[in-house]
């Protein structure tokens, strides 16, 4: 790794990011959030999602039916979560994009009580073939009312008609009784078989999340599109009391992207957590080797011209650090600090 000139200990402090971004290489993009489900996320999520997918298939049938899934499994997390204290629903959403397919993930407390009833649910609709769904469907417009039991009979139909596929899911057992519901829909961009990444894999990701007090993980393309809708996220958690000055440090992120390059076309990865006490946002951006200490450079100007107060003890512009990748290309990485 080569540390350019007066940014010291970048290795430390940005090794998380090395990390993440190794996890998700191979030209896939992913979007993973962990903490409190706010109703409106939907629509920044909704957008994020129609951004990756439009990278990743010239499909509209796909681009719709999966802009409808990625909706609906968000807000299952909201209506049938169990909620906390505050009276909002903790969970984890991502999916995960490539050329082939698209899977979203979601985690989320149940109560004991409804294991059973949602696994045999769950088996039921596995179960039918896709006439039968279609006519399922319909029984429960027609004959049912929608209470909460219905309605998610109705939901869990729609989710894999939709989908085309069956719902993978898991009733993982916690600690004093309790419960977290993992489910996985998948949407296949081809007609080729496809082995995507299973609930293992995210289960994986979200307990490294959590060790690590990470909340949001991106990777995928930097540009405005894709920055808009995870600030509108960030900046819906720092209104809630939960961030101070996050929108204000993801504001800074947009300002250095357009400072950093003539165009906002580059690929990289984005984590927000939280070290020792610390809010920290850390970005790392594919670039060619050459641009690296000028980037470095530029970056330190745009902290500066910030001026913010902070008692850490590296800064607000915390690191710089550049690793090398394969076809000629490094990591260009740094970090913000509130």
């Amino acid at each position: 790794m080569d540390t350019p000139r007066g940014c010291s200990r970048g290795e430390q402090l940005l090794e998380m990011l090395f990390y993440a971004y190794q996890m998700f290489d191979g030209g896939v993009s992913y979007y993973g959030y962990r903490g409190t489900m706010m109703d409106h996320f939907t629509e920044a999520i909704l957008d994020l999602g129609n951004h990756i997918k439009q990278a990743n298939s010239d499909n509209v049938s796909v681009k719709k039916r999966a802009s409808f899934l990625m909706v609906e499994c968000f807000q299952n997390i909201l209506r049938h979560g169990i909620q906390e204290e505050s009276g909002e629903a903790e969970g984890f959403f991502g999916f995960f994009s490539s050329t082939d397919f698209c899977t979203i993930n979601t985690i989320n407390g149940i109560n004991p009580s409804s294991v059973d009833p949602l696994r045999e649910a769950l088996d039921k609709v596995n179960a039918l073939s896709p006439e039968e769904k279609k006519q399922r469907y319909r029984e429960i417009i027609q004959n049912e009312s929608f209470g909460e039991e219905g309605g998610a009979g109705l939901g869990l139909i729609e989710i894999s008609r939709k989908s085309g596929s069956k719902l993978d899911y898991e009733m993982e057992p916690k600690t004093a009784g309790k419960f977290c519901f993992h489910q996985q829909v998948t949407i296949s961009y081809t007609e080729q078989p496809v082995i995507p990444p299973q609930i293992q894999f995210t289960k994986m990701v979200e307990h490294w999340m959590e060790d690590n007090g990470i909340y949001m993980i991106y990777r995928g393309r930097l540009d405005h599109q894709s920055l808009q809708p995870i600030i509108d996220i960030m900046s819906g958690m720092a209104k809630s009391g939960q961030w101070e000055n996050l929108g204000r440090m993801m504001d800074t992120l947009k300002k250095i992207q357009h400072s950093l390059f003539d165009t906002d076309a580059q690929s990289g990865i984005i984590l927000v957590g939280q070290s020792e006490g610390n809010k920290f946002i850390q970005v790392g951006i594919e670039v060619q080797p050459q641009e690296k200490l000028a980037l470095c450079e530029l970056a330190r100007m745009q902290f500066k011209a910030q001026q913010w107060k902070t008692n850490d003890a590296h800064r607000p512009f915390a690191a710089c650090v550049s690793r090398s990748l394969e076809e000629s290309k490094e990591l260009f990485s740094f970090q913000l600090v509130p």
